[in-house]
């Protein structure tokens, strides 16, 4: 059996193999003598049927089967075992001819480990959103849950901008004005105030008192289907609108009672609950920029190395994409899920993903990190503090699922990553609003 390898690309190889029928032909024989031993047939004694017809019956799909194990097993020996290529992910059989009795020809592809060095990191500037929690936040922050809590109560008036309407919407034909069978919403509540209500829909329902009915012309963007026809991308549509009540939102009393409701128990006065409620805004908003930041650390280092990716790494991403969203869906694949055209729009975010990989990988080589036991234990002090249980039980509960151990230690490893970065990068630090135009020039010179 004769075997080449081809370099076809800095980071994929091919396996060029060859095989006589002769070669192949004691393994094959060999295979229809077991075979022959437990096949069973009408007029012969078991293991007695003729070679000639055993080999009639079963001899292709043995001969398919011995072809494919050699193929394997010269990958392993030429490839593998030799030690020669870093591979990875796993190889493709991207050519086979092969018939019963004939001789062999076939080509695996195979990815390696990309080999690079890594750029100096300290030509890079990264913005920094910095946002401080104000009483206005705090105070927006409690009237969102007073809105969570509030009671609509009717009331006879007519709307106002920032009230809500249960009401009807009928679609009428747009030549006749006549209603669209089974084309009508009922008992919808709506609050006029919604940023996503139509402006036409809004402007239309202020000032609607209950049992009022009017007409209301709605513009589309979008294609879709009104009644039996299709419209196109820009266009307008009629209905009939009927306010059923108005109602208006009676926000809770900001008092100990409502604050000892919302928290379940766990703050008492409403002093303590706004200091609880800047606490998580701030913590909230330190997470937030912290993510936009590692986003901003990730984009500019992969930007800046230009690294060729095999095949066969960026397919480990799509495969885990693919199995993300049969596990999210239940362990089935989502009805019409197109598979095939899933993997060809993810492909640019898979290599994107196994870029970053190698580049983090050769940052924790080249700088020596590592998360150390010490880090693990004060990791685990930290967690377990107010949560009834040592961090010895902590460890234990962790240590007792490998996965979960290893997922720990991962993020351990990526946050001391992008706190190496971030000692060597040039960091500006922006407020919200300055940092948000900062972003949105970046990406208009991008575009």
């Amino acid at each position: 059996m004769d075997t080449t390898i081809k370099q076809v690309s800095s980071v994929e190889y091919e396996l060029e193999i060859s095989a006589t029928a002769d070669e192949l032909a004691p393994d094959l024989n060999s295979a229809l003598k077991t075979q022959r031993a437990r096949t069973k047939m009408k007029g012969f004694r078991t293991g007695k049927v003729p070679l000639s017809i055993v080999k009639k019956m079963y001899g292709e799909a043995l001969a398919y089967g011995i072809a494919e194990k050699s193929i394997q097993e010269k990958f392993e020996t030429e490839v593998v075992e030799a030690e020669t290529h870093d591979v990875v992910g796993k190889p493709k059989l991207t050519r086979f001819e092969y018939k019963l009795d004939g001789d062999l020809s076939a080509t695996i592809r195979f990815g390696v480990k990309p080999t690079f060095e890594l750029e100096d990191i300290s030509t890079l500037t990264v913005n920094k959103m910095v946002h401080g929690t104000n009483e206005e936040d705090v105070d927006a922050e409690i009237e969102r849950l007073q809105k969570a809590e509030a009671d609509l109560t009717p009331f006879d008036a007519p709307a106002g901008d920032n009230d809500y309407v249960v009401m009807s919407m009928q679609a009428l034909d747009d030549e006749s004005g006549t209603p669209i069978i089974g084309e009508k919403q009922d008992d919808m509540t709506v609050h006029i105030g919604d940023d996503r209500l139509k402006s036409e829909l809004r402007t239309a329902l202020i000032g609607m008192s209950a049992g009022e009915t009017r007409r209301v012309d709605i513009a589309h963007d979008e294609p879709h289907d009104h009644g039996d026809e299709h419209h196109g991308d820009s266009h307008t549509h009629s209905y009939e609108i009927e306010v059923k009540e108005v109602k208006k939102q009676e926000l809770p009393d900001l008092d100990d009672e409502f604050v000892k409701s919302v928290s379940k128990g766990e703050v008492e006065t409403v002093d303590a609950f706004k200091e609880e409620i800047r606490k998580q805004l701030a913590s909230g908003w330190e997470q937030r920029s912290r993510e936009l930041l590692e986003s901003s650390l990730m984009l500019k280092i992969l930007d800046l190395h230009d690294i060729e990716i095999p095949d066969s790494i960026i397919d480990i991403y799509l495969d885990s994409f693919v199995e993300d969203v049969i596990r999210r869906n239940q362990g089935k694949a989502p009805e019409g899920f197109n598979e095939d055209a899933f993997r060809f729009a993810n492909r640019d975010e898979a290599e994107q993903q196994a870029k970053w990989m190698l580049i983090r990988e050769r940052l924790v080589e080249t700088e020596n990190l590592d998360v150390t036991d010490d880090e693990m234990a004060e990791f685990f002090k930290q967690s377990s503090e107010g949560g009834g249980f040592s961090p010895e039980d902590m460890e234990a509960y962790y240590r007792s699922m490998p996965a979960l151990m290893d997922g720990l230690k991962q993020r351990q490893m990526s946050k001391k990553v992008f706190d190496f970065i971030e000692s060597k990068v040039t960091i500006v630090e922006l407020d919200k609003d300055a940092y948000e135009e900062a972003e949105k020039e970046e990406t208009n010179q991008e575009d």
